[in-house]
């Protein structure tokens, strides 16, 4: 938004509280001192709330739904919000393993309840997905999709990834319901190895992993920034992107998929039917049963045995990303509907 000439303020939490320009854009941190996921979403959302009001601004952009209670104190100063979708809420609550599983249904109708009651006071909401989108259309009229769409600047440069490595590739938060577990265990019927970027869920998954049988076959990079990701890339033949079917994941589109894609990367991903849709007509890739092991090495082992095969299914999916599927054509979506509602 700042490259579209846009004055952009951006208020996040940091390690300290503190004041600086990047790019453009001016930051303000703000230093959590809470502990607890209820202090932290509550009592830290206010303090969020209170300094962004100090902002003089047109819009007032909420990435997090625990911010949204917030937007009548906003509204009652004429004050325009979006609220900005990144999940279904109520479904996202019903998978969390922190909440207690006879306490999820409850949870969830709780958090739609909140969310339907506070968007009579927000003046548009911004979508992930067409399925979320029509979810709040039919109570918001100002509601438009904005898909998180991979950087056209940064797959932009020729990528040229060794499709003869026999390394695939799995860059991400590391969970279970991402598909760890099932990728290990197909790793043992593979002859390759695992580039793995990322953080664990846990210590406790990290020490599981380690002690699998086929953790001697991955090379584990811990979290790098987005020049050693693009490296990376280059040094694998095969994304993966074998999710668990949860209803948090099933309608969703993984931007790690799309990124896999713009550095000219064949993708393995699961075979939900929005995910096929998309895979298969591009012709980017193989989808298979995330929770099937033996048909994930059974596909890998397939595109390793053919680079030729690896190399034009990458090519497919790089000119879907550089040509259709990319930020830049989303940010122009965006910057519309900024100006809509500010006129």
């Amino acid at each position: 938004m700042a490259a579209l000439g846009h004055r952009v303020t951006l208020v996040a939490v940091g390690e300290v509280d503190a004041e600086f320009s990047e790019r453009g854009v001016q930051v303000i941190t703000l230093r959590n001192p809470y502990q607890g996921r209820i202090s932290r979403a509550m009592r830290f959302s206010r303090m969020v709330v209170e300094r962004s009001m100090r902002v003089v601004a047109d819009i007032y952009h909420f990435h997090d739904p625990e911010l949204l209670p917030h937007a009548s104190a906003f509204s009652r100063t004429q004050k325009k919000v979006i609220y900005d979708v990144h999940e279904d809420l109520p479904r996202q609550i019903s998978t969390k393993p922190w909440i207690p599983s006879w306490l999820r249904p409850t949870a969830a109708r709780i958090a739609e309840r909140m969310e339907l009651r506070n968007i009579a006071y927000v003046a548009g909401i911004v979508a992930a997905t067409p399925l979320i989108e029509n979810r709040f259309r039919t109570v918001h009229r100002q509601t438009c999709c904005i898909f998180n769409a991979p950087l056209l600047s940064e797959f932009e440069r020729e990528f040229h990834p060794n499709y003869s490595s026999r390394r695939m590739v799995y860059i991400g938060v590391i969970s279970e319901k991402r598909g760890i577990i099932e990728i290990l265990k197909a790793l043992e019927q593979i002859d390759g190895r695992l580039n793995l970027a990322g953080k664990f869920e846990s210590d406790l998954l990290m020490e599981r992993c380690k002690s699998m049988p086929a953790w001697s076959k991955v090379d584990y990079h811990g979290t790098i920034d987005r020049e050693a990701i693009a490296q990376l890339l280059e040094h694998s033949c095969v994304g993966l992107v074998t999710l668990h079917p949860t209803s948090n994941y099933l309608d969703s589109y993984p931007i790690k998929m799309f990124e896999y894609m713009g550095a000219s990367l064949p993708v393995l991903a699961s075979d939900f039917p929005l995910w096929q849709s998309i895979v298969h007509k591009q012709n980017a890739g193989i989808c298979v049963d995330p929770l099937n092991a033996s048909a994930i090495a059974d596909a890998v082992n397939s595109l390793f045995d053919n680079p030729a095969q690896c190399h034009l299914l990458g090519l497919n999916g790089r000119s879907f990303v550089l040509n259709e599927f990319n930020w830049e054509a989303e940010a122009i979506k965006l910057n519309t509907f900024y100006q809509h509602l500010m006129h």
